[in-house]
């Protein structure tokens, strides 16, 4: 339960305890997390808003009505904190809990709450106090006595003169900075990263179109379940200020006195309203409070690290330990270390995958940071270790693999199998024996070169950057698809690092004629050639860069499906698998890269 609007006879204490809301008019109290976010009801508000086109006769007489839309609103995921536009204006503001308890409805009715209102500083004198310049915060004059001391949340300040259309929405940074929100503009709303690494819209500022020849609306929303725990924190409740007024200014001719009244649903819901003839109000004031403890709050912070209220899967691995292939949770209790005396298999023992897993992590390099032996989700967890074997299986440790979060956890064990082999030399070496690896790999050889190369690029070469460096990998898996696509970003990290025009210049300063059509590949082999090198050897060299280039056009490109499948064959035919080919065409173009760099004279390390 997060926020709730209290109904009824309020109990005689300072700091009464929130209630249930029942009854007809009442507002139902969230309880915690929902399966289905519910979001504010953009439909709703417009209607609120604007009048229907058809008939809107009975839409000018029914403002009382609108009242309906704040219960449901505190009920909802999403609270609306501040509407503005046609016939609604809703601002939320907070006031100390002390000085709404109960609440004084005569002086909160008086609450004159700009939206213009902002930190001053005011130069004042007289009074017997002579002349003096201090900050004013804003509630500071509010109209009544309630709110002073509360905070604004919503700011909307015009710059006169400068700024020309409707006044931005500016945030409080205080619950900004405190809820560990970032303005992201294409979203236009503060966000963060939530427990998965995704972006999680917690204020949302939302623009609705007015019909024609009407202002658009502006609409701030905000997480209630947020909301309700920086109103805890901050000893605060929400006081909200709302005022429908419809009427059709061309045939208003003013209020009906005996039409009026003022109506009281509950201590934290009342409101004056009243009808004319083709026209009709309700302004008043709500106040939600928190129902959620600082108690509550400490608790749920001590059951985050409780690990036995915590999840674990269960995976098969190599218990080196005990020489046998087992199934393990791998929750506390579960595993051992090599200090512990205890039949428990080692945290280091290995669980298999089939090699798909990794294709979620490497299709989305934006929330994940995959590396040859490291992943890392934003801001959610990190595999220290993994590794892919002889047998093309990926392979991490058990002890690692705890230290996930539960829904990751078996989304690796969706992908669990018995090994097929053993962890990979690299892994053994790196981790066990506590050295450099000893394996060639060339894809790794190759981006040491070519970050050497972006440090102090030459005329003949163009920098490319972390992105694509990231972007070059070995294909995990058997997939044709996966196989082009890194075709593609080796050929875009190496290939089309070459620059033509300076490659033309060089070989023009060795004395070559060249086609000013050849590409970069092509004149690359003239220079060869004009280094010493025969025709056959200079494409001999060159001829490692030109099967990728050409075997990137075929899958990637407009090559027909008959030479993809060829091609495609061809390689499983030679190599076995497509990683395998794919890991020895990279090392012909390092080799192929090495012998082009010492002839263009690079000042780097190459080996």
């Amino acid at each position: 339960m997060l926020i709730t609007i209290v109904k009824g006879n309020m109990p005689e204490q300072a700091n009464p305890a929130p209630v249930a809301a029942a009854g007809p008019e009442g507002v139902t109290p969230v309880h915690g997390r929902v399966s289905a976010m519910r979001r504010f009801n953009e439909q709703s508000l417009r209607s609120l808003m604007w009048p229907p086109a058809d008939d809107p006769t009975a839409w000018l007489l029914g403002a009382e009505t609108a009242v309906d839309f704040l219960r449901d609103n505190a009920t909802r995921d999403e609270l609306v904190l501040y509407a503005s536009g046609g016939a609604m204006l809703v601002h939320g503001v907070l006031a100390p809990t002390a000085q709404i308890s109960p609440a004084d409805q005569s002086d909160l009715l008086r609450a004159y709450v700009m939206p213009d209102d902002a930190w001053r500083i005011q130069k004042a004198w007289g009074g017997g106090e002579g002349h003096r310049v201090y900050l004013e915060p804003p509630l500071s004059s509010p109209g009544c006595n309630s709110l002073v001391g509360g905070e604004k949340l919503i700011y909307r300040r015009s710059f006169d003169g400068v700024a020309k259309g409707p006044p931005p929405v500016e945030l409080s940074q205080k619950l900004v900075h405190s809820l560990g929100l970032y303005w992201v503009d294409e979203r236009s709303a503060y966000c963060r990263l939530d427990q998965r690494g995704d972006i999680e819209d917690v204020i949302r500022v939302t623009e609705l179109k007015g019909p024609a020849n009407e202002p658009d609306a502006v609409v701030v929303t905000i997480l209630i379940k947020e909301l309700a725990i920086y109103m805890a924190l901050a000893d605060m409740a929400l006081v909200f200020k709302f005022d429908f007024t419809r009427y059709e200014p061309k045939n208003f001719g003013g209020w009906d006195q005996k039409r009026q009244s003022s109506k009281k649903a509950g201590p934290d819901l009342f409101y004056n309203h009243g009808r004319s003839v083709n026209a009709s109000y309700a302004n008043g004031i709500m106040i939600l409070r928190p129902n959620v403890t600082m108690e509550q709050l400490v608790q749920d912070w001590k059951d985050e690290d409780d690990d036995s209220k915590k999840q674990y899967a269960t995976f098969k691995i190599i218990d080196w330990k005990n020489q046998r292939q087992f199934e393990t949770s791998c929750g506390p209790g579960h595993l051992s270390n090599y200090f512990e005396k205890s039949d428990n298999p080692y945290e280091l023992s290995p669980a298999f995958f089939r090699p798909e897993v990794l294709t979620r992590f490497k299709n989305d390099p934006e929330k994940y940071d995959l590396d040859d032996r490291t992943i890392g989700c934003r801001n959610a967890w990190y595999l220290r270790s993994y590794d892919i074997n002889d047998a093309g299986q990926v392979h991490a440790y058990i002890g690692d693999l705890a230290k996930l979060p539960y829904e990751e956890q078996v989304y690796w064990q969706s992908f669990n199998e018995w090994p097929r082999g053993s962890i990979s030399k690299r892994a053994f070496e790196s981790d066990f024996e506590g050295k450099w690896s000893s394996e060639y790999d060339p894809l790794h050889m190759l981006k040491y070169k070519i970050r050497q190369l972006d440090e102090a690029p030459p005329t003949w070469w163009k920098t490319r950057g972390d992105e694509l460096m990231d972007a070059a990998r070995h294909p995990a898996t058997d997939s044709v698809s996966e196989w082009g696509d890194e075709i593609l970003a080796l050929d875009q990290l190496l290939v089309e690092g070459f620059l033509q025009k300076p490659l033309q210049k060089l070989a023009a300063d060795a004395g070559r004629t060249v086609d000013k059509q050849w590409q970069s590949l092509r004149l690359l082999q003239d220079y060869l050639e004009a280094q010493g090198r025969t025709a056959e050897e200079a494409r001999a060299v060159i001829d490692p860069l030109y099967r990728l280039h050409k075997l990137r056009s075929l899958l990637k490109g407009h090559g027909a499906p008959s030479e993809r499948t060829a091609e495609t064959k061809k390689a499983r035919t030679e190599h076995r698998t497509l990683r395998a080919h794919f890991k020895a065409l990279t090392g012909a173009c390092d080799a192929s890269f090495i012998t082009v760099l010492k002839a263009l004279g690079a000042a780097i390390k190459i080996d």
